[in-house]
């Protein structure tokens, strides 16, 4: 049994008033929390009730709003609605989420390195938007004596490929580019540790 529910993908406009008005309809509303992750906007909302001897109407209420409104359509978002988890299962779902997310873009995603450290990030925004449309470009200057690098992210796989195509034959200032799709860390690790092994 539950009463607390979590609720994200709502339209950026939702503030905890409207949220307090699309669920109210399900029961007494104890509490709002607006919260903020790397993957957006949340709320959790709370049941409890309006008469102390009936304890069931807030868990009814929860799984009540749950049924009803996971999946409903608000202004194209799709809502997402369960039942809360605790901190722990918070925190693995996050990730899991987090791990689908940069999988789902790996193929757009391209990891440089070998340009002089005077580069900016204009000098390679102007350099890879001939290929596509950039979600976004990221440059990680020297550090440690380590050599600079960077995340230049496509809209699409295929940009991403024309990009390392062209552009592995090109130099930078008389300097050799490596051009390559990022691998996310967690599959890095783990063929880095398979290595080992062998």
């Amino acid at each position: 049994m539950y009463n607390n529910i979590y609720v994200k993908n709502m339209p950026a406009s939702w503030t905890v008033e409207e949220a307090k008005n699309q669920f109210s309809p399900f029961g007494h509303i104890t509490s709002v929390h607006l919260g903020e992750s790397q993957l957006g906007a949340f709320f959790f909302i709370c049941f409890g009730s309006a008469n102390p001897a009936d304890r069931e109407a807030g868990p009814r209420s929860a799984e009540r709003s749950v049924i009803e409104m996971d999946g409903r359509d608000f202004d194209g978002h799709k809502l997402y609605v369960k039942p809360a988890l605790t901190k722990e299962e918070r925190k693995t779902e996050l990730m899991h989420e987090t791990f689908k997310y940069k999988n789902s873009k790996k193929r757009c995603n391209l990891y440089v390195k070998g340009f002089p450290a005077s580069t900016t990030e204009e000098d390679l925004r102007a350099l890879f938007a001939k290929y596509g449309e950039i979600e976004s470009l990221k440059l990680f200057p020297i550090k440690d004596q380590k050599s600079p690098f960077a995340f230049v992210c496509y809209k699409t796989p295929d940009q991403a490929s024309t990009a390392k195509a062209q552009l592995a034959q090109q130099q930078l200032d008389n300097q050799p580019l490596y051009i390559n799709h990022y691998e996310i860390k967690q599959y890095r690790d783990m063929n880095n540790e398979a290595q080992k092994d062998k």
